[in-house]
């Protein structure tokens, strides 16, 4: 994977130029935080790229449900469209690119951060970091996963990157998000359970995509090649399609390509059991347990491109070098 030059981040701005796009006067990535809105949006060459998405309202049942949950949209790489869905529509609780288990245990009690259900939220704490650059854009935040009361259960650490790469695929820079959370026990041990279609680290297209159900996929050799999604059931076939370490998502939205790929650490619990579905919601779940001791590690990197789908060879690629800058990391 080739990370961008200055150089051609200064010639990427030229071209947003005669694109017909906005860019700034200030290359590469830049942060614009709206604490009286309660989102953050990122910027490259002026053009938006992903908006963190933080309000929480519990002064009435509806400002609770569309505030529910702490998420990021993502936008269209050489478009200014928001491409993932928020508060409404089909599975109202399915926001963007975000996280949660629909059975979170802990001292004899079990509480649904999937549907935020009986009061079960997260809620944006504070901002740690928020940097932009030439080369990425990161933010830091700290989010407290909170029972009715408003007690903190988890208290996560989320660290997302951006970083514009050159695709085989599409004339513009592809997004590669990379996503890291860290989840701290505050009620002792603490069992994450649940099923793939409802847990885990999971995208969801826009709306507009469960109109058409025109979501197809690719996967590692090995697996099912067939483009319509492979639907599973935890409860007939747990231990089918599991463990792929990849897949990615294509979808059309006015008359746009746009190509998902989730990669996944390798050193996630497993089985890492993996969802698709036509409308455009997937991802992967495990189950695992933690507790005050040593908190849960949580990395994927998912790379968002306009164009036609990338082949399985060009997503294996992508795979093997996100593996690979792991192993650095270590």
């Amino acid at each position: 994977m080739k990370r961008l030059t200055v150089l051609s981040v200064v010639l990427l701005s030229l071209f947003s130029v005669t694109a017909g796009l906005h860019a700034s006067e200030k290359s590469g990535f830049t942060w614009k935080d709206q604490p009286e809105k309660k989102v953050a949006d990122l910027y490259f060459n002026g053009n938006p790229v992903l908006q963190y998405v933080y309000p929480y309202d519990d002064s009435s049942k509806q400002s609770f449900h569309d505030t529910y949950k702490v998420f990021h949209h993502v936008y269209g790489p050489g478009s200014r469209e928001v491409i993932t869905k928020g508060p409404g529509g089909k599975y109202t609780h399915h926001r963007g690119l975000y996280v949660g288990w629909n059975k979170t245990k802990f001292a004899g009690k079990e509480l649904d951060f999937w549907h935020c259900k009986n009061g079960a939220h997260l809620r944006h704490e504070k901002m740690l970091e928020m940097k932009g650059g030439p080369q990425e854009g990161t933010m830091t935040s700290e989010i407290r996963w909170e029972d009715g009361e408003g007690k903190p259960v988890i208290i996560e650490t989320r660290k997302v990157t951006v970083t514009p790469i050159e695709v085989g695929n599409s004339k513009f820079p592809a997004w590669q998000i990379d996503w890291q959370t860290q989840l701290e026990s505050k009620r002792g041990e603490i069992v994450l359970d649940g099923d793939r279609q409802h847990a885990g680290f999971q995208f969801r297209a826009a709306q507009d995509v469960a109109e058409s159900n025109n979501a197809t996929y690719v996967r590692p050799e090995g697996f099912p090649q067939q483009p319509a999604p492979v639907q599973v059931s935890d409860k007939t076939d747990p231990d089918s399609h599991i463990n792929l370490g990849w897949f990615a998502m294509s979808y059309d939205i006015d008359g746009k390509r746009y190509n998902v790929e989730y990669l996944e650490d390798p050193g996630v619990p497993k089985p890492s059991r993996y969802s698709e579905r036509p409308y455009g919601r997937f991802g992967a779940f495990f189950a695992t347990k933690f507790d005050e001791s040593k908190p849960l590690e949580m990395k994927y990197r998912v790379i968002v491109s306009e164009g036609k789908t990338p082949s399985q060879s060009e997503v294996q690629k992508h795979y093997d070098e996100f593996v690979s800058s792991l192993k650095k990391q270590d």
